[in-house]
C-alpha cells in the first residue's frame, strides 16, 4: 500500500482528473500488475507481440501514437524505439515509469490528455458529451489504442451509475466507445486496437456467475487479428470469493487507401 501510495503521488495528472481519482487507478493498475505478474505474463506477451509486429509492418521513421499507454507494461518500448523517430504517450495520467522513460529518450513525449472528452464536464457538472480530437490532423505512420476502448468508460459510467442509475449509465458508456472509436478513425492512419470484447465474472471455485459485454454493444472495426485470454483479477484479489477474467481481440483499422 506504501508503494501504491507514493506512486500515486508521483503521478502525473490534470487536477480535474485528480479529483476524480484517476492518479489513484493509474498506481492501482500498476500496483496490481506486479501482484500479479505470473497471470498476467501471457496477456502481456500476447499484446507485445501485437503491437511488435505492426511496428514491423507499419514503423517507417515517423510518428507512433500510443493511446492508453498507462505504466508501459504491455508497450515494447525496446521493439519501438528504432522504428520511430517520435513515441507519444497518451494518457490522462502518466506514473513515474513513464516519467522516467520519458526523462531518459527525448523521442518520447507524454501527452497528458482525457480521452473521454468528459473529465472536466463531470466535475464542472456540465451535460456529458464524450469525444476527443487529440491529435487529429497530425501524421501518424501508426496509432495503438492499448488495451483502452474497454477501460475509458469505466470511471464515468460509475459516477453516473450511482447517480441515475444504470440504463443510464450504459447508455453513456456506449457512447464514450463509440466515440473512442470515431476518434481512431479520424486519425487517418492504420490502427492496432487492442480491447476486452468479453468479461466473466467468476466465484471462488472459477465457476462463471456472470458475462458482461466491456464494449457495451459497441463492435470493434477493422480486422481481427487475433484473441487469448487475460486472468485479470483472480478470485483473492478483489474479495475472497470474487475474481473476473476477459477475453482480449486485436483488431488492424486500416484508413481507405492504404495497404
Amino acid at each position: 500500500m506504501l508503494v501504491e501510495w507514493i506512486t500515486s503521488g508521483l503521478t502525473a495528472c490534470p487536477p480535474a482528473a485528480r479529483r476524480l481519482g484517476y492518479h489513484r487507478e493509474a498506481a492501482a493498475i500498476a500496483a496490481r500488475g506486479r501482484r500479479r505478474a505470473r497471470d498476467w505474463a501471457p496477456h502481456l506477451e500476447y499484446s507485445r507481440r501485437q503491437v511488435a509486429e505492426a511496428a514491423e509492418r507499419f514503423g517507417r521513421g515517423g510518428t507512433l501514437l500510443v493511446l492508453g499507454s498507462g505504466p508501459l507494461l504491455d508497450l515494447p518500448l525496446a521493439a519501438l524505439l528504432p522504428r520511430f523517430e517520435r513515441l507519444i504517450l497518451a494518457d490522462i495520467a502518466h506514473g513515474p515509469s513513464a516519467r522516467w522513460r520519458a526523462w531518459r529518450d527525448p523521442r518520447i513525449t507524454l501527452d497528458r490528455v482525457d480521452l473521454t472528452g468528459l473529465v472536466d464536464s463531470v466535475v464542472d457538472g456540465r451535460p456529458l458529451k464524450p469525444g476527443c480530437d487529440a491529435h487529429v490532423g497530425t501524421a501518424l505512420d501508426l496509432v495503438i489504442s492499448l488495451n483502452l476502448a474497454s477501460q475509458l468508460p469505466l470511471t464515468a459510467r460509475g459516477l453516473v451509475a450511482a447517480q441515475d442509475g444504470e440504463a443510464v449509465a450504459d447508455r453513456l458508456a456506449a457512447d464514450i466507445v463509440r466515440a473512442h472509436l470515431d476518434h481512431l478513425a479520424r486519425l487517418a492512419a492504420p490502427c492496432l486496437i487492442l480491447a476486452d470484447v468479453e468479461r466473466r465474472w467468476r466465484d471462488g471455485q472459477g465457476g462463471v456467475q456472470s458475462v458482461e459485454d466491456p464494449l457495451f454493444g459497441q463492435a470493434l472495426p477493422g480486422k481481427r487479428l487475433a484473441t487469448w485470454s487475460w486472468d485479470v483479477a483472480p478470485p483473492g484479489e478483489i474479495s475472497r470469493d470474487t475474481g473476473f477474467d476477459t477475453t482480449v481481440a486485436a483488431h488492424l483499422l486500416l484508413p481507405p487507401h492504404h495497404s
